[in-house]
């Protein structure tokens, strides 16, 4: 499994922002579609996605982005990252330590479900549904996905 944290000054000013507030980071992009550059932020809240904080996130967040992108036509949108999501980077384990998940090892032939116990860039503890505390690296995954 590769590791893409998202990096760079926009990614970081998202940060800024959403972080005080309890929000992770999951995943972000922005391209250009129609002369308008679009950005798109998956957010992650321990207790949940809540729209007047969202609005209150963007009215703080759209400002700045137009400053560091020097763009009056800018278009934020987010959205949460779904309750059976496909982690698709490594750094998403941090983001989501604490809830429950699906990993399937490289060398192994069926999927180990737990909950991600902690995460750093180096490696992940999953305490599984036995009891037992499992460290994977990300070269040791192969898929990982997130269950209710």
């Amino acid at each position: 499994m590769h590791n893409r944290k998202p990096e760079g000054p926009v990614a970081d000013a998202v940060r800024e922002i959403i972080e005080p507030q309890g929000y992770r980071l999951v995943s972000f992009s922005s391209e250009m579609i129609r002369k308008r550059l679009h950005v798109h932020c998956v957010l992650h809240h321990p207790e949940g996605i809540v729209l007047d904080a969202l609005a209150s996130l963007h009215r703080a967040l759209e400002p700045r982005l137009e400053v560091l992108l020097e763009s009056r036509d800018l278009r934020v949108e987010f959205s949460s990252p779904g309750i059976s999501r496909v982690l698709a980077s490594f750094h998403e384990f941090a983001v989501f330590c604490g809830c429950r998940v699906q990993v399937l090892p490289r060398e192994a032939p069926e999927w180990i479900s737990g909950v991600i116990a902690s995460a750093d860039e180096a490696g992940c503890v999953i305490r599984t549904d036995e009891g037992r505390d499992e460290t994977f690296s990300p070269e040791m995954i192969t898929k990982a996905r997130l269950t209710e």
